[in-house]
């Protein structure tokens, strides 16, 4: 639990022209003995006001809140009961790592102050297996799900025919024994959807390209909300897409067959990605 009082460690170094104010006051309360009514009455409540807006505006940021829908597992290694996390695959093996034989890529995301400050907008390096560090973060995404782009980012689909989730959760403690050692760890865990950002719906058409009055080699640009994206194209070489800030620029090097015209793109945010079709009319 955390004492909500003035901690020593997170009072900042305020100025010596505050601290001379407040000795002031508190000194001419108790010198003038004949208007001690009147100084109680006018001067106390400025000093504690005073006091109370500086320790404010002194005090650290405060962790992040735990997600809803949050809990808590003791899960046991191998050796001494061998726990499953919530409804994956996943145990704490005789080494000491969590580890996944089938379904789930484990994300190691270092160290983090708790569950809520386990950021999941970068997932790359997936593993099988991952130590298991007190005060780390990690998250589990089911093998099938996860698509890898070319910046080795791995992203979950917004796909809500597939309804894709992914397990997040945080070592807090140690379990331990003073005869028999480590048994395992104390794990905080929440299921999570992928977050949709500014995706477009999956599966819609939301940009066209007008070639009717451009020619081939010809440039086009479709402006996004940000520039913080991915994008990958599915052509047969007639059609090239570069990302340049938050523009999407594309040119087409051949016309496309009379009955075709759609193209398939990916964008991805963070740990999210979206498939939509992209028409060229010409």
């Amino acid at each position: 639990m955390t004492f909500s009082g003035l901690d020593p460690d997170s009072v900042c170094t305020c100025g010596l022209a505050q601290w001379e104010f407040f000795v002031s006051l508190l000194f001419g309360y108790k010198t003038c003995k004949n208007e001690k009514q009147m100084m109680r009455s006018v001067f106390l409540p400025i000093l504690v006001s005073a006091f109370v807006m500086t320790a404010a505006s002194c005090s650290k940021d405060e962790t992040p809140g735990d997600p809803e829908e949050t809990a808590i597992l003791n899960m046991y290694n191998e050796q001494n009961g061998k726990t499953i996390l919530d409804d994956s695959d996943i145990y704490i093996n005789d080494a000491g790592n969590f580890i996944s034989p089938s379904s789930c890529q484990l994300f190691m995301l270092g160290a983090r102050s708790g569950l809520g400050a386990v950021d999941v907008s970068t997932l790359q390096n997936p593993a099988p297996e991952v130590a298991v560090m007190k005060g780390y973060g990690y998250v589990a995404v089911r093998g099938v799900t996860g698509r890898v782009f070319p910046s080795h980012n791995v992203a979950l689909p917004l796909d809500p025919d597939l309804n894709v989730n992914y397990l997040k959760f945080y070592v807090m403690d140690n379990i331990e024994d003073a005869e028999r050692g480590t048994l395992g760890a104390v794990v905080k865990f929440v299921i999570e959807k992928p977050r949709n950002y500014w995706l477009p719906e999956w599966n819609s058409t939301p940009y066209r390209l007008d070639y009717s009055s451009k020619g081939l080699g010809e440039e086009v640009s479709v402006p996004l909300p940000d520039e913080n994206f991915e994008v990958e194209l599915d052509s047969n070489n007639d059609l090239t897409c570069e990302k340049q800030g938050r523009n999407l620029v594309f040119k087409l090097l051949d016309w496309p067959s009379y009955d075709s015209g759609y193209y398939t793109l990916r964008l991805r945010v963070g740990e999210s990605y979206t498939q939509v079709r992209m028409e060229v009319i010409h």
